[in-house]
């Protein structure tokens, strides 16, 4: 997957750069893996998991930013070949795009209408990540994701994997029940459940926009209850006159609704979760996050 060059962060040479590939249930993955310099030693690993598009460009950015930071970011696919690797950026032709988000929804739904294989896969990806020599597995990795990767990382915790905290930046709340995928034409398949262990030493960030037609209140309200009564450690960020999409740049195509107060806010509390549960780890300025959102210190 090309680098995606971005004009407002000044050349980083020293940082690592790795291709993270395996297969799992007769499906092929790849992630792609940024560290920093060697010089740094071993660094907390921090997972990113894409929207309903795949891993794409903005993903592996994502992971380049983490890695700037401090940490090791590790971009992860969760559709495989089902989308595959070339087909998940939005197409500039108008004609392309209703194929294009039929495959992608039906990636999604393949995935999230199965909790326990969304949760395998998951967990197979941060067994992949903490044994990379660049990683330190003392630290329970985060998990940070967009949209749909929101709701994956929030499974993690429903799955009781061993995340130390993780963040679902637009994320739906319950898996499996996005009303786009039945609008795009996807039949979607069995909803397949299982038990839940919740991870209750994980700390939990839903940063969410007031206007995100995704989450209306009663799913809000289910889920308040269910991580009550789990006893999950959660935190619910509501921003005003905020979109669906919020965090991502307009660069990926319409699903990007940049705006940038709550992309802002949202970022600096994902930073100040990372000082919190990777304690004793430097935590380097980087002026712009990967959307281009200027981060104030």
């Amino acid at each position: 997957m090309p680098q995606t060059e971005l004009d407002f962060w000044p050349p980083a040479p020293g940082l690592r750069r790795d291709r993270i590939a395996f297969s799992f249930q007769d499906n092929d993955y790849v992630g792609h893996l940024v560290a920093p310099a060697e010089s740094a030693g071993a660094r907390p690993l921090v997972l990113v998991v894409h929207n309903y598009q795949g891993l794409k460009a903005f993903d592996v950015d994502v992971a380049e930013y983490l890695a700037r930071l401090g940490y090791v970011g590790l971009a992860v696919d969760l559709y495989g070949n089902t989308v595959p690797p070339d087909e998940r950026e939005f197409p500039a032709d108008s004609t392309k795009i209703a194929a294009f988000q039929k495959q992608c929804f039906e990636g999604m739904a393949a995935i999230d209408h199965d909790h326990q294989k969304m949760r395998d896969l998951m967990q197979t990806w941060i067994e992949q990540g903490l044994a990379h020599q660049t990683v330190d597995a003392g630290f329970a990795p985060a998990a940070i994701g967009y949209c749909f990767g929101g709701m994956a990382v929030i499974e993690c915790v429903r799955g009781g994997l061993n995340v130390g905290g993780v963040v679902s930046f637009h994320g739906l709340l319950q898996t499996g029940e996005d009303p786009n995928v039945g609008a795009s034409g996807v039949e979607r398949p069995p909803l397949k459940t299982c038990p839940n262990h919740y991870n209750t030493r994980t700390v939990m960030l839903i940063e969410n926009g007031a206007e995100d037609q995704l989450v209306p209140d009663d799913s809000k309200q289910r889920f308040f209850q269910e991580m009550n009564e789990a006893g999950v450690d959660w935190n619910f960020h509501h921003y005003a006159a905020t979109p669906h999409g919020f965090a991502l740049p307009k660069r990926i195509g319409p699903p990007g609704r940049l705006y940038e107060p709550a992309d802002r806010r949202s970022t600096m509390n994902m930073l100040n979760l990372f000082k919190e549960i990777f304690p004793g780890v430097p935590q380097n300025r980087v002026d712009y996050n990967a959307a281009g959102t200027h981060i104030p210190y």
